[in-house]
């Protein structure tokens, strides 16, 4: 009986290590997506994560892919890190949906968000990177006479990837100088500017001719290109998970004050759970003295310096526009997400529109 009872224990020791290992195994596993026909980089981010400019840090973790535009059916790409947002329902939740079906279907009302384009254009925002992109190509002369460029002009392209099409469309951009970060003094990233889009028309042997199709900014000589993506000006105000408190690191003109329709990087991205939608306050500490003599001080409830709506997401990084300001501030201003009750009044006169 006394072996029979530790046999019976060594079993059950031997179980729970194969349960516990295979819980292990099931936490290290890596996510993949299996490329369907028409995905994109682009649209595997919004399917995952809810925000497409992730594209660039999936596209450097699966670097056999030549052309984020073109994926082959069949491929596997491997997710970022922090793991799929819409993980595949259990079996009974299936069950319990196709039970439902039977039932009459109500028409589904899709939520409602707002346009955007009174406080910037959406398609020229850029974005701040800790590491700087690794350009696409760029343009090296142009048909035009003097050195700024504009709509319509003809440009002489370089390309630095293969598997370039007529028609293909490129974001124009230039990248900063490294960045001092506001607060720890040290180098944290690069400004990554959007200038406008150009369009492939010709192929030659060793450079294509492209036409400038949209112009945001002044644009020159060298100026770099990336993949371009068209971005919605509907924005879905959602509210931030969590507690977070975060700076701002830089502005898209590079300057250090800061006011309305002033569009603006942040220190914290999707890894922190910041996401397209959230609003955040930024903010300035006060304190007061409550008695001259003694030297009391008491901390009193901050001033709310401005309010930012965060359109784009990278993986530390975010780009928000300021829709409201009381008054100017500067980088390294500390910002806190909004009480979820508040987040309307400023952007209760922008016209609204149906999130697809």
């Amino acid at each position: 009986m006394k072996f029979k009872n530790m046999y019976l224990s060594l079993f059950v020791c031997f179980a729970l290590l194969l349960i516990l290992s295979s819980s292990i195994s099931a936490e290290k596993k890596v996510l993949t997506h299996v490329v369907k026909k028409g995905d994109t980089l682009w649209s595997i981010c919004e399917y995952y994560y809810g925000d497409p400019f992730l594209w660039p840090e999936l596209w450097e973790m699966n670097q056999f892919i030549t052309n984020p535009h073109w994926l082959k059916p069949g491929d596997i790409i491997t997710l970022l890190e922090y793991g799929a947002l819409k993980p595949t329902p259990a079996k009974k939740e299936v069950e319990v949906a196709v039970q439902e079906v039977r039932k009459p279907l109500e028409k589904p009302t899709r939520p409602k968000g707002i346009i955007v384009s009174s406080l910037t254009n959406v398609e020229a925002i850029g974005f701040f990177r800790q590491n700087a992109f690794e350009p696409w190509g760029r343009i090296f002369d142009f048909e035009a006479e003097g050195i700024m460029l504009k709509e319509n002009d003809i440009v002489y392209v370089k390309m630095y990837k293969e598997d370039v099409r007529l028609g293909d469309t490129f974001t124009i951009y230039n990248i900063s100088n490294p960045i001092m970060h506001p607060l720890r003094k040290e180098e944290c990233g690069y400004i990554h500017s959007f200038k406008g889009v150009l369009e492939v028309e010709e192929a030659k042997k060793d450079y294509y001719i492209a036409r400038i199709r949209d112009s945001f900014r002044t644009i020159y000589k060298d100026d770099l290109l990336m993949p371009y993506h068209p971005v919605s000006p509907c924005v879905l105000p959602i509210p931030y998970q969590g507690d977070l408190t975060t700076y701002i690191l830089a502005s898209r003109d590079n300057l250090n004050l800061h006011g309305q329709y002033s569009v603006v990087y942040i220190d914290s991205g999707f890894k922190e759970g910041v996401k397209r939608g959230n609003i955040f306050e930024a903010i300035e500490e006060r304190e007061s003295h409550t008695d001259l003599e003694k030297k009391e001080i008491v901390s009193l409830p901050p001033t709310i310096l401005g309010r930012i709506l965060v359109l784009a997401t990278t993986e530390n990084t975010s780009t928000g526009v300021v829709f409201w300001a009381s008054k100017n501030f500067t980088n390294g201003v500390t910002i806190k997400p909004v009480l979820w009750q508040d987040q309307y009044r400023e952007l209760a006169h922008l016209p609204a529109c149906a999130i697809e």
